[in-house]
């Protein structure tokens, strides 16, 4: 089946034993209004068209690899229409009415989310073994830069009133850190993400799981929508 889909936030790159590099990415399906997950194969000549707001049409299916309700696999037989977008205020508006507390995600057995919150602070990490493991091998079998630190965000949820504490994995900031750190100090480039974040006015989330841990939601990516919607 094809879908009309409004990418809105993409995780960095990954790769494994059974999968090549590849992009998770949330998208809006404008069809049945519900927020969907496709991954897309990862260009490293930095040509790929489908970037966050691209409006793109794939033939997509559900495989029995991956058995989340709201994951698809994107058929790449078939070519991919697309064309650059921009995030509108209806969109938001409409992204931000899919909020609930991830719980209820959870009870309704949906993968992906959106997290009303107050603020964000940012916070820099060591990898832990299991990243050192990680980076190394994306390094020596696919020659593909993988960060240096764990990036996290904490505030307070604005639906259930308590504080959050997710680690963050978006692509564009992992490619800032990329790009930047190649004529910047790592304390400079680290300052400049941590303003970025921290100055959204109106900020939002974008979480989802792993196929292995369906409960445990990381964000994927943080949003900033141009009015209050407290």
């Amino acid at each position: 089946m094809k879908k009309d889909l409004i990418c809105i936030a993409q995780a960095r790159v990954i790769g494994g034993r059974k999968k090549l590099p590849h992009i998770c990415s949330i998208a809006f399906d404008e069809n049945a209004e519900r927020l969907v997950r496709v991954c897309l194969p990862f260009d490293s000549s930095e040509n790929m068209p489908v970037r966050r707001w691209t409006r793109f049409s794939p033939h997509v299916e559900q495989t029995s690899s991956d058995t989340r309700i709201d994951s698809f696999f994107i058929d790449m037989n078939h070519d991919i229409p697309w064309k650059p977008g921009k995030a509108s205020r209806k969109l938001h508006e409409k992204l931000l009415s899919l909020a609930c507390p991830e719980d209820d995600l959870i009870k309704q057995g949906l993968t992906i989310g959106i997290k009303k919150v107050d603020s964000v602070r940012v916070y820099f990490h060591k990898l832990d073994e299991k990243h050192i493991r990680h980076r190394h091998n994306m390094s020596s079998k696919y020659g593909l830069w993988y960060p240096s630190k764990l990036l996290s965000i904490k505030g307070r949820d604005m639906l259930t009133q308590s504080n959050y504490s997710r680690l963050l994995l978006d692509w564009s900031f992992a490619e800032t850190m990329r790009k930047e750190l190649r004529r910047k100090p790592e304390n400079e480039v680290k300052k400049d993400i941590r303003n970025r974040l921290e100055n959204y006015k109106h900020p939002y989330l974008v979480c989802g799981t792993t196929l292995q841990r369906r409960k445990n939601f990381m964000a994927i990516s943080v949003l900033s929508s141009p009015f209050s919607y407290g």
